[in-house]
């Protein structure tokens, strides 16, 4: 699909740099990592400031999260996937200085195009100052579905990953999926979601207890079809 991110040049991309996940890809994660609080009974309310079309809430609601915050700078979510109605509102996840709740998880398939940003004094990518927004905003996890040519960060960017905050874990998509814009996909009908052309994963952060330099784990995620098996 030609107009996915990274196979587009800059000028092609959707301005707001809103590429869409199918679903699938929460479930993948969820049955990688779980949702330990609420296992422990203990639910935790998990926030997607990028939400679009809303996948990551509907489908965290299906595995029992209750508790959901999604926000953007547009509303897009499709309302009627969800059972019962996530909490939005409207912003730029860089102008938020406090999450929506005292205590939160931040699960997001965030911008990660071209676009430069100033974080913290510092010229940085769009996704790199996403990440670091929300390991400084969460109060638990912080779950980022990325490509995975991002993991090749360089001399700059590598510092996030090698040094001031290694992921926990990396969870690479065997199963390609593919992120079409989202303004897109009620034209394109059923092959919005095929022919995926950029790999990608999924990084991992738990802000509790954080992952000393050199001990991230990576894990590849079976293709779909072994999960219905």
């Amino acid at each position: 699909m030609r107009g996915e991110l990274s196979s587009a040049k800059p000028k092609k991309r959707h301005p707001l740099d809103w590429y869409v996940e199918e679903g699938w890809e929460w479930d993948q994660i969820v049955r990688a990592i779980g949702i330990a609080e609420l296992e422990a009974g203990v639910p935790v309310p998990i926030w997607d400031p990028a939400a679009g079309y809303g996948h990551s809430g509907s489908r965290l609601q299906g595995w029992g999260v209750d508790r959901i915050f999604l926000s953007d700078v547009v509303n897009n979510v499709c309302w009627d996937d969800f059972e019962t109605l996530p909490t939005f509102f409207s912003a730029d996840f860089m102008d938020c200085e406090t999450a929506p709740t005292d205590e939160c998880e931040i699960w997001s398939n965030p911008p990660y195009s071209y676009r430069e940003v100033i974080y913290d004094g510092r010229v940085v990518k769009i996704a790199e100052a996403f990440v670091r927004h929300a390991l400084k905003l969460a109060t638990r996890r912080v779950v980022m579905i990325l490509p995975n040519k991002w993991l090749a960060m360089g001399k700059k960017r590598s510092r996030l990953v090698r040094h001031d905050f290694p992921p926990q874990l990396v969870l690479h998509f065997t199963e390609r999926p593919s992120m079409p814009p989202g303004d897109l996909i009620h034209q394109m009908g059923s092959r919005a979601y095929r022919g995926g052309m950029i790999d990608y994963c999924a990084l991992v952060w738990d802000v509790r207890r954080p992952t000393v330099p050199g001990e991230t784990q990576t894990i590849w995620l079976p293709p779909l079809a072994e999960e219905t098996a």
